[in-house]
């Protein structure tokens, strides 16, 4: 998410308190508790905003204090220490209240399993909530990385990984059916946006197979929400896309990229209007 002006109803406001967000839901069938909004921190690091680890941290804190609990991050992002940060500051005691979501583009167990281990140390957490194998966007891609998978699952049998599942990232027919399908997949992370910008197919055709993967009892998170910029012209128009994949019933949670705190509080105000069933 690029930074935006804040609507004039939000910056005539500013002294006024926002209220927590509380509404929670289960992930699937991973055991897990989410928020329905999800930060993305793809954008924070070197592959836009070049911030620090104690600035990511600052923000994530911000929208932890606001009700959310899931952070999104990835080996590409290289945005590993900055959520460690944040985790740091929540504190090992503490650090159930977090669902960390990360993703590896390795193709060998062995490359798994080293993944795994160095993402626990970049992040110096003992666990990941929830780790996929990134950018899967077809069948063939899953086969050919077939290894690497099962090298997620050795991870989940030793305890350092929840759960275990794939980004499609822009993909969409048939990887989303071998989703529903294969029990080991436990968690998508799918793109889905108001206006289907950035699939690599119809939105119209991939919402229903979206559905099905839902149907099938597997944890959905939508990700391009904003399409990585593409929808944030305005704040009304940023508004409308966040509320679009909210309301939609077959995701549990709704990933939208952040790089401030004001982007981080205009979102939190804009998932309470679902929240008070007003939108």
């Amino acid at each position: 998410m690029v930074a935006i002006a804040e609507p004039p109803a939000i910056t005539q406001q500013t002294s006024a308190p926002i209220e927590p967000l509380t509404q929670r839901v289960p992930y699937g069938e991973t055991g897990l508790s989410v928020s329905r909004l999800c930060w993305g921190t793809g954008l924070m690091a070197h592959l836009r905003h070049n911030m620090s680890e104690s600035e990511a941290a600052r923000i994530l804190m911000r929208g932890l204090e606001l009700g959310v609990n899931f952070w999104d991050t990835a080996d590409g992002y290289k945005t590993h220490s900055h959520v460690g940060e944040a985790l740091r500051q929540v504190g090992r005691a503490n650090r159930a209240r977090v669902v960390v979501n990360s993703k590896s583009r390795a193709k060998t167990p062995e490359e798994a399993v080293a993944d795994v281990d160095r993402f626990l140390k970049e992040m110096d957490t003992e666990y990941i909530d929830t780790l996929m194998l990134h950018g899967i966007e077809t069948v063939e891609e899953l086969e050919r990385r077939e290894a690497a998978f099962e090298g997620l699952q050795r991870a989940k049998q030793a305890g350092k990984v929840r759960a275990a599942g794939i980004s499609t990232h822009l993909g969409t027919g048939a990887i989303m059916e071998r989703c529903a399908a294969d029990p080991r997949i436990e968690v998508i992370l799918t793109t889905v946006n108001i206006d289907g910008q950035m699939l690599k197919g119809s939105m119209a055709d991939h919402k229903p197979l979206v559905d099905r993967v839902y149907g099938a009892k597997k944890a959905i998170c939508l990700m391009k929400t904003l399409a990585q910029g593409g929808l944030t012209t305005t704040p009304e128009q940023v508004r409308e896309a966040i509320l679009h994949n909210l309301s939609l019933p077959y995701a549990h949670s709704v990933c939208v990229g952040v790089n401030s705190v004001a982007e981080v509080e205009f979102a939190v105000r804009v998932a309470a209007e679902t929240e008070a069933g007003r939108s």
